[in-house]
């Protein structure tokens, strides 16, 4: 019985062996799509399709699979979190007993990755998000040995929490080692935002990659046209891309592929190098201890810094930059060189898709036909406004302290600042616009307020409205000014020597489109206190201008005629005033010092000259 029993039963086993190895060898003619969809949707806790997905055995089994998807999360940009049109995989069957999978060769076509976060946060790459997070480390022993595998016509999309589309075509992807425990070698071709690129790779051995406790090893080149970014260090989660550190360094003869790249339309032809330590941990992204040029201006250290956003916001970007010598003119004219041609447009203001802080210092600062020393902006790019929470600039030797900002306004921008200079020296600043010699020297205070639209920061500069304070304390005026403001008889026996000491000087400009008034003028010295009154303009560099004694304070000698210089800036010409009625009220007029606009009353309040005297 024992033996009829024990018959039996090897029989029935030779039968289930028989018809696995049968099942085994038929399999192929099954198509298992729906079968492995089922399973994978359950497993994923996400709707999986498969058009169809045969196996056929062997000693390297091979699987043909073709239109597979994988539906996105909910409040997705798209149904669908990844498509793929074709794959085939042979895999050694033994390593599937062993573990892990041997891959001899792999072929992806048509795939198509959407990664993003919704406005919550939710990432559509984390699968099943309402079970309960497990901190457990990374495990990546089950990467298998890709011998040899490539990737055709397929895509990768990156959506930001600003909802910004980062798109990387993938033309031709190679992945190829000799084993486990040797290097691979990477190979891709394709563009990202609509820029060509090509990346090459070498990277340690797959064996390194599956210990999660070892940093993996990366040695990148990516060339874009003639633009090069070259990066080692090492990536401690590459399967994420994240946990990055290493040393990278770009090469761009024009930034426009790289502002294209990001997104930005903009027209900057401007070269830039730059090397430095490169971190990417989660959301943020820094460059920290770089160094470089900006079209052959030196920068000796800089720092950048760029974090995703997230819950609907955009993204924002921090950059530090320090410059020896900047020449604005270069890098941002079309004819470089000094040229003063240089000029920002406003188009940036709007809408932009990354906020951007920014603080920027220089020793020597070219724009347009200004140069400057000290110069240090601070500003910050938020949605419809640029604001500048300092501009310090030293011009001439002068101190010049600014605030302000840019408003969109329709298709141009809204430009409004506010500026105090101080210790601006008279000889100079005559020098710089072009007048001949002055009877005045010493240094100049003022406080000035200035508002304007345009399309361009030039075109608002040349239409601004600019009112002003400006004050002297220090300085000294020709004694042969004061006697001929009064028309001193005295000038008729002598001629006046020396200089008198300025205790005072006080000046309310007004301007529009580079034509304005200085209304009222106060000069008060030992020798007397003048007053008066001009009209200019800047682009024609003409001027009017009337002064006169404040008879309270002249000698007894005098006739207290006023004096009229008019004409160039160079060149003027000087003659006894007319003695009209509207002469008489307009220096009258400018005798009333105490005429100052609002925001500049405070500091025209601090001056000598509006106390009697």
């Amino acid at each position: 019985m024992a033996r009829r029993i024990a018959f039996v039963a090897l029989a029935v086993v030779a039968a289930l062996a028989a018809a696995g190895v049968a099942a085994f060898l038929l399999i192929g003619r099954y198509d298992l799509g729906p079968l492995v969809a089922g399973r994978a949707s359950a497993a994923f806790g996400r709707n999986v399709t498969i058009e169809g997905l045969h196996v056929t055995p062997g000693r390297w089994i091979k699987v043909d699979l073709t239109g597979l998807k994988v539906a996105n999360i909910d409040n997705g940009s798209r149904p669908t979190m990844l498509e793929l049109r074709h794959l085939t995989v042979e895999v050694e069957a033994v390593s599937l007993l062993q573990g892990p999978a041997v891959v001899r060769q792999s072929t992806i076509d048509g795939l198509s990755l959407l990664l993003e976060r919704t406005a919550d946060r939710t990432a559509n790459w984390k699968f099943k998000p309402g079970q309960p997070k497990q901190a457990k480390p990374e495990d990546r022993s089950w990467f298998p040995t890709l011998l040899d595998a490539r990737m055709q016509g397929s895509e990768i999309i990156y959506r930001t929490g600003s909802g910004n589309e980062l798109r990387t075509v993938l033309d031709d992807v190679t992945l190829q080692t000799a084993g486990a425990d040797q290097p691979v070698r990477m190979a891709i071709s394709g563009s990202y935002h609509g820029k060509p690129v090509t990346l090459t790779g070498d990277l340690q051995p797959i064996t390194v990659l599956r210990d999660a406790s070892v940093p993996f090893g990366t040695n990148l080149h990516l060339t874009s046209g003639e633009t090069m970014l070259d990066f080692v260090g090492t990536m401690e989660k590459p399967l994420d891309f994240d946990g990055i550190r290493g040393r990278l360094t770009l090469k761009a003869p024009t930034l426009g592929p790289i502002l294209a790249m990001a997104g930005v339309t903009a027209n900057f032809d401007a070269s830039l190098d730059l090397a430095g330590d490169f971190q990417h941990f989660d959301d943020i992204w820094k460059l920290n201890e770089a160094a470089g040029s900006l079209k052959g201006n030196p920068i000796p250290t800089a720092s950048l810094s760029f974090t995703e956003g997230g819950n609907g916001k955009p993204d924002a970007a921090v950059v530090d930059l320090a410059f020896g010598q900047l020449d604005l003119n270069g890098v941002l004219g079309s004819g470089g060189g000094g040229e003063p041609d240089a000029d920002i447009g406003f188009d940036f203001v709007r809408a932009p898709d990354t906020l951007i802080a920014t603080s920027l210092t220089a020793d020597q600062l070219t724009y347009s036909g200004l140069r400057f020393t000290e110069a240090k902006i601070v500003a910050a790019l938020t949605p419809g406004r640029v604001a500048v929470t300092r501009l310090a600039l030293t011009y001439l030797g002068a101190k010049i302290d600014a605030s302000g900002q840019i408003d969109a306004q329709g298709d141009s921008g809204r430009v409004s600042a506010d500026l105090t200079v101080s210790n601006a020296d008279i000889q100079q600043l005559r020098k710089t616009l072009g007048f001949g010699p002055l009877p005045l020297s010493g240094t100049l205070d003022a406080k000035i307020v200035a508002n304007s639209t345009g399309a361009t920061l030039n075109a608002a500069a040349r239409t601004a409205r600019v009112a002003a304070a400006i004050s002297m304390t220090r300085g000294a005026i020709s004694r042969e000014v004061i006697e001929m403001a009064s028309l001193d008889v005295r000038r008729l026996f002598r001629k006046p020597n020396g200089t008198s000491p300025v205790s005072c000087l006080l000046g309310v400009l007004e301007m529009r489109a580079g034509v304005g008034t200085v209304s009222p003028l106060r000069v008060r010295s030992a020798d007397g206190t003048i007053v008066g009154n001009a009209q200019f303009n800047l682009y024609r560099r003409t001027f009017d201008l009337t002064i006169g004694s404040q008879s309270s304070t002249t000698s007894d000698f005098a006739l207290d005629v006023p004096v009229r210089a008019f004409g160039s800036f160079a060149s003027p010409t000087v003659r006894p005033a007319r003695w009209s009625a509207a002469g008489r009220t307009a220096l009258a007029e400018a005798n009333q010092a105490t005429r100052l606009p609002p925001d500049l009353r405070q500091f025209g309040r601090s001056s000598p000259c509006l106390s009697p005297g």
